[in-house]
């Protein structure tokens, strides 16, 4: 039997109780509950968890007679000073909010300063809150259990080179890249956005943000999304460059990988096809390279014009 995310929920409502533990149920996370401060404390020192639900309003112990949201907030707090580990920017632990007083814009921002991976509103959407308890566990480098065990990665060394290679393999709606031999799977949008970028870098140039779906007068999400989906592996390296202006590249020592073509072109995409095809084309100053399954990819590196 394989091992499940487990997480700890905090809350005193016992029909918000309920609708938590049959979200995770529907998303193959198990919980414990408790409904103070103090019992959540206990429950963090005695065993480990995979990510906390935390409701602002509870009590501070379990014979206190009335919950408030500072017992919340400074349980966040406590949280954070015992669970300190970062991926990236992301900390290890996610904790996410469960609260109708993160409606009010500052209080929002009060709880992220504090420490909060997210902040969920009552009343409670399943889907948005499965949706966040995803994204959580991703960003925070636990998209399987088994990863729970381990330690928060560094980053590479950008100094020493980073490859980026893309085997093929499909998990679901995303496909496996590696970076720096590491592995992290991307779904379609973010795949065309790096797609776009080793393209460029094969090119010796820039991609411009329209290329990328934008338009002249607009910005672009879709880096900032990549470069989000890549922490769990690259953590404070950021791999890519804002050369303003709309323009992008990879870090100088970003090299491309050998590259599954074919699996790419059979995604069903015709973006991502035509990515694929283009990273088929013969590479320049090179006299023989592998056009077959997959294709290996010269390391040498040239400078975007800036």
């Amino acid at each position: 039997m394989k091992e499940r995310h487990i997480a700890l929920v905090v809350e005193d409502h016992g029909e918000t109780v309920e609708d938590l533990r049959e979200i995770l149920r529907s998303i193959d996370c198990d919980s414990v509950v408790v409904n103070n401060a103090e019992d959540a404390l206990v429950e963090l020192q005695n065993r480990s968890f995979c990510l906390v639900l935390l409701d602002l309003q509870i009590k501070r112990a379990s014979d206190s007679i009335k919950g408030h949201v500072e017992h919340g907030k400074a349980l966040l707090r406590k949280i954070r000073e015992k669970h300190v580990d970062h991926v990236g920017i992301t900390f290890w632990l996610p904790v996410l909010i469960i609260s109708g007083f993160a409606r009010e814009v500052n209080e929002a921002v009060d709880i992220m300063k504090d420490g909060a991976t997210d902040v969920i509103q009552k009343p409670l959407d399943s889907r948005e809150v499965s949706e966040g308890i995803r994204r959580a566990l991703r960003v925070s480098g636990r998209q399987t259990h088994d990863r729970c065990h381990e330690p928060p990665r560094q980053g590479p060394n950008l100094k020493a080179g980073v490859v980026i290679a893309i085997p093929g393999n499909r998990i679901g709606r995303r496909t496996r890249v590696t970076i720096a031999g590491k592995p992290v799977d991307l779904p379609n949008a973010s795949l065309k956005v790096l797609l776009h970028l080793m393209v460029a870098r094969r090119k010796g140039e820039c991609v411009n943000k329209v290329d990328l779906g934008a338009t002249a007068d607009q910005g672009f999400k879709g880096i900032s999304i990549l470069r989000n989906e890549l922490k769990p592996v690259l953590g404070d390296v950021d791999i890519i460059k804002n050369h303003y202006y709309g323009e992008y590249s990879f870090a100088d020592d970003v090299t491309i990988g050998e590259c599954s073509v074919d699996s790419l072109s059979k995604i069903g995409d015709k973006a991502i096809s035509d990515l694929a095809a283009r990273l088929r084309k013969r590479a320049p100053n090179r006299q023989k390279e592998s056009v077959g399954k997959s294709a290996d990819f010269p390391t040498h590196r040239r400078r975007c014009q800036e």
